[in-house]
């Protein structure tokens, strides 16, 4: 079990400063309305899992479109990995949710049992009436966050004043039921209990992060040059700038001494650093004894060589290189993303038909989506064969070279559809084809590629 203890200094204030914001996103961002119409959701970011949307903003992302999801996971993924050849963890110890919620429970279990020695001395102590309510108060605090937590959570797939009146009414569906019950759960029980072993067995960010570190990289550093040996200081003493006081220890959620060098438990959150300035200042030393440096940096500073900090090296140049890349991609896909979707499948039962005035049909499958918030018209048309003509199942519309359709808002169509041609107008046994549609609204072509097949 560990007990951090508490600690004031820059870092802690960034710590908590950086958490306010982030939790504050993670609870409002649900919450932001953005108008699309009647009868489309208006809830600016949602996972609309029964209808299978994704709404972002003005974006809308359907089923077959998850690849952009996709190009969002690795940007993020390139862009921590770009920021961790630059500075080590800092995602891990300012912005990850298990690091600000562990933080979050960590206050709460201060503020109830007190600081570290009296949280120790508590747990020693046998069960009285003024530690069960001092441990009954903190654990109904910690569900309460946990509960808060999953509600913020299921608030994105589930539009959140509709989660409000479902949950004041008792008509929440069994599915947002389970997430909020499970997400309460798991919550509770690794920002309460479990808390670093999720950092150092269950997450794999630490395991790969020295694949991404290099002697330029910025971390907690311990300038052994300067602390050792460890010692009380006094006129007679040799030892270093580091008095062995633990404070560097004890303030660690982590539960690590970093004057052992990194370790794969170290999440760089700098409180080691507060904790070690508050002595050093105390001590009239200077300050950053354990101080954000890179190897490279501590050399210099032992052997008295001015250091230029060096920001693009190798891996950061690879990393921000393969960033910039995805994103232009992303931007690229996204802006040229199609307004109307058009799929066709060959009718494979009868491959084609001869028709009793000798000319020949093929059969297919059309779908059709609107893939916008405006009605459209539109027009469709197949062409590929000079002469060929279109007729849909179940429009009074005959043979034609082109037919009229209106699609509402967010709709997909299936339709059947028929092409005739006389075996004058065919070159070979298959015919390559191709289905269009025309958009008015957008003034686009939208086309899918089929063959027209004469024989076999």
């Amino acid at each position: 079990m560990i007990y951090p203890q508490n600690v004031t200094g820059k870092y802690r204030s960034i710590k908590n400063y950086s958490s306010l914001a982030l939790l504050l996103l993670y609870f409002l961002c649900s919450w932001i309305r953005w108008p699309r119409g009647a009868g489309e959701p208006d809830q600016a970011l949602l996972m609309d899992l029964v209808n299978r949307r994704v709404y972002i903003f003005n974006i809308e992302i359907w089923p077959d479109e998850l690849y952009y999801l996709t190009g969002l996971l690795i940007l993020a993924a390139l862009g921590l990995f770009f920021v961790t050849s630059l500075f080590g963890r800092v995602w891990c110890g300012y912005t990850c949710p298990h690091t600000v919620f562990v933080d979050l429970f960590n206050k709460v279990e201060a503020f109830f049992q007190g600081d570290r020695n009296a949280r120790i001395k508590l747990d020693s102590e046998p069960m009285t009436q003024d530690k069960f309510i001092k441990k009954m108060a903190t654990h109904l605090s910690w569900v309460s966050i946990a509960f808060a937590f999953a509600f913020g959570w299921v608030c994105y797939f589930y539009d959140a004043p509709s989660l409000v009146l479902d949950l004041w009414n008792g008509k929440i569906t069994s599915g947002g039921l389970a997430w909020l019950s499970g997400l309460t759960l798991s919550t509770y029980l690794f920002a309460g209990f479990v808390r670093d072993k999720v950092c150092v067995y269950m997450c794999p960010y630490g395991r790969f992060q020295s694949a991404m570190l290099d002697n330029d990289t910025t971390i907690v550093t311990y300038h052994d040059w300067r602390g050792e040996p460890r010692g009380k200081r006094d006129a007679n003493s040799k030892s270093g700038d580091c008095i062995d006081c633990g404070r560097c220890v004890f303030v660690c959620p982590m539960g690590i001494d970093i004057r052992n060098g990194l370790q794969i438990s170290c999440i760089g959150c700098g409180l080691c650093v507060d904790a070690c300035n508050s002595v050093m200042d105390k001590l009239g030393r200077p300050l950053n004894l354990i101080g954000y440096d890179s190897i490279n940096s501590s050399a210099d500073k032992m052997n008295g060589v001015p250091h230029a900090k060096k920001l693009l090296h190798p891996k950061t140049l690879l990393f921000g290189g393969l960033f910039v890349l995805v994103m232009f991609l992303l931007f690229y896909a996204l802006s040229n993303k199609q307004e109307v979707k058009i799929a066709s499948i060959h009718d494979r039962n009868v491959m084609f038909t001869f028709l009793p005035d000798g000319s020949v049909r093929n059969s297919y499958i059309l779908k059709i989506a609107n893939r916008t918030l405006q009605k459209q018209q539109i027009a469709l048309l197949v062409v590929g064969i000079e002469g060929a003509t279109l007729k849909l199942q179940g429009f009074e519309q005959d043979y034609d070279t082109e037919h009229k359709l209106t699609l509402d808002p967010d709709q997909e169509i299936e339709l059947i559809a028929f092409v005739k041609a006389t075996k004058e107008m065919l070159k070979s046994s298959k015919n390559p084809i191709s289905f269009q549609v025309r958009s008015d609204y957008y003034d686009k072509v939208f086309i899918t590629n089929s063959v027209f097949i004469k024989e076999q």
